[in-house]
């Protein structure tokens, strides 16, 4: 693994040229550094951490864009988003193939920034996360997101319908459960809504549901006693 003292060496000569233009917002807080050309000062660091991680990996890229990938998703459990987005970016520079990079990079567009680019990434992860369940709940629920979001019907069917494998295919995951009461909240089905929430009570890990959630659903439809069906 990078070494601390190398690790932020590096970070701090990304840092200075990490600005497209004077005053923009930083290319490494953007998916893939944003997709724009670079310039000369930009290639250059590029070129230099590249040659670090050859260094202290021995040229094994994967493996070093493994370690960053997960340092990302690290930070972005704790909240630290910008440190995420930046790990995440470095991981994807050294290995363009790694799905937790480009889904973590959709995580962050989807959960605090732009659900409609999430949606491109995680299409583009898709191929290399296709059995991971937990990326195709992140997904799906993006999916919804959007679809209620922009009125688009197709969509939200579409998250429906997935949410429906995902139950069968794994049917105590709490969130697939919590995101298709949510998608159902917004589509004013609370009765259903509650049906999936109830699952999910039964489940191993109902610790993760959203209690913020639970009682804006209850808001809106008072619980009543019930036993849950299947979905």
């Amino acid at each position: 693994m990078l070494t601390i003292f190398r690790l932020g060496v590096n970070l701090l000569i990304v840092a200075a040229c990490a600005c497209s233009v004077a005053g923009a917002q930083p290319i490494n807080l953007l998916p893939k550094y944003g997709e724009l050309p670079k310039n000369e000062a930009q290639k250059l660091v590029d070129a230099e951490f590249i040659a670090l991680i050859d260094a202290q990996y021995k040229g094994d890229r994967k493996k070093a864009s493994g370690e960053l990938a997960d340092m990302g998703w690290q930070f972005l459990r704790q909240g630290k988003v910008d440190d995420a987005m930046r790990r995440f970016n470095q991981a994807w520079l050294l290995d363009h193939a790694n799905g937790r990079a480009l889904w973590g990079m959709a995580n962050i567009q989807g959960g605090t920034k732009d659900p409609a680019s999430a949606l491109k990434l995680y299409v583009e992860a898709q191929a290399l996360m296709e059995r991971d369940i937990d990326f195709l709940v992140d997904q799906t629920r993006t999916i919804g997101i959007v679809g209620v979001e922009t009125g688009q019907k197709w969509m939200v069917m579409d998250a429906l319908s997935r949410h429906a494998r995902l139950y069968q295919w794994a049917p105590q995951h709490v969130l697939n459960l919590q995101n298709w009461a949510i998608t159902l909240y917004y589509l004013g089905d609370y009765a259903d809504a509650w049906r999936k929430v109830e699952l999910a009570e039964q489940a191993p890990r109902r610790a993760d549901l959203d209690q913020n959630f639970i009682a804006a659903l209850e808001a809106k439809m008072p619980r009543t006693p019930s036993s849950p069906k299947e979905p």
